[in-house]
């Protein structure tokens, strides 16, 4: 019962983070539901979604469809959407209830694919890993398969820069900008004919734990080096109110976003900062934290706490400052 919630809603699960990492690059994405994931995805992990539709789809799963294991509906579906949307790549995304029946994702991609010629994925998602497991399990499928020979090495590509990291896409945008000569971000802003370009940025930039594998494998097969980190020294201002900042302070969020952020504040103000991973067991971050109760008891020994305005009951109303996060709180606090 530890790992139980009973204040913060759910936290952004594999397949939004899946599905958010193919959301710009052309495809036909399928989450394999009964409509309950997909929806929670498209309303409220993916910001983009009323602004920039993509070809995000429910497989509609049935009792009987998911008792019998019938795989050949959802294959049959898939062909049929490509015929008419011509996409660049189909996807099958995983969800609880297939997990729960055993679904062979990656079994029913090899034979969608030899049956329709179009590249497809199987991504055996679950719902109960976080976001940042199905974004780097996802981006590191594509990475392999799509990118070719280095012909160049120039500027600089943003991995693990999804828009569920932040709070909106004003401040997506915001931290795009304090880099600088950024050849991709993967994945916003990216086109599919940018994906198999990656490989000729000069280097690369981890913005979020999503893009740590895919950033170790481009260095063992491209020889390309990276580094890890948010510039927010130049930008801090713009994501928080520093006017509320004093003593010893937490940063509580996905852990290098939620470091980077820790280090500009005692750079650029002097205060001892740490911060808190709340998805991943093990990061860079002073605290990696599972339970309501321990980031309740780390977070009273701060002064202040940045943190999405979910983490209010456990961190106390007189000491946050507001930073909502969509992977937190699903874009409730931007509307």
């Amino acid at each position: 019962m530890k790992q139980l919630f009973r204040v913060l809603p759910p936290l952004a699960p594999d397949y939004g983070g899946a599905c958010e990492i193919m959301y710009e690059l052309g495809g036909l994405v399928l989450i394999h539901d009964a409509t309950g994931c997909t929806v929670n995805y498209v309303h409220f992990d993916e910001p983009r979604y009323h602004t920039k539709p993509s070809n995000v789809f429910c497989s509609g799963l049935c009792e009987i469809d998911a008792v019998m294991g019938n795989d050949d509906v959802v294959i049959n579906k898939a062909i049929k959407a490509a015929e008419e949307l011509k996409p660049n790549f189909i996807a099958f995304v995983g969800s609880s209830v297939p997990m729960v029946v055993g679904t062979d994702f990656y079994g029913i991609a090899h034979d969608c694919e030899a049956q329709c010629g179009i590249p497809c994925f199987g991504i055996d998602a679950n719902g109960i890993r976080n976001y940042i497991y199905g974004a780097s399990v996802t981006g590191l499928q594509f990475v392999k398969r799509f990118c070719g020979e280095k012909t160049e090495s120039r500027g600089v590509n943003l991995l693990g820069f999804i828009p569920m990291n932040y709070g909106d896409l004003r401040e997506t945008e915001i931290i795009k900008g304090a880099f600088t000569d950024v050849r991709h971000a993967f994945s916003y802003n990216m086109s599919f004919d940018d994906l198999a370009d990656l490989q000729n940025a000069e280097g690369n930039i981890v913005v979020s734990a999503a893009g740590l594998e895919i950033a170790e494998y481009m260095k063992k097969k491209y020889g390309m080096p990276y580094t890890v980190g948010v510039p927010y020294e130049h930008i801090l201002e713009k994501i928080i109110d520093p006017s509320g900042l004093k003593g010893r302070v937490l940063v509580i969020g996905e852990g290098i976003d939620a470091c980077s952020m820790a280090a500009a504040i005692t750079g650029k103000y002097g205060l001892e900062a740490d911060a808190l991973d709340v998805f991943e067991k093990k990061s860079a971050a002073k605290y990696n934290l599972s339970s309501e109760e321990e980031i309740k008891a780390v977070a009273a020994e701060y002064d202040v706490v940045v943190a999405d305005p979910c983490f209010t009951p456990l961190v106390g109303k007189s000491k946050i400052i507001k930073r909502p996060t969509v992977s937190v709180s699903g874009g409730v606090f931007n509307t």
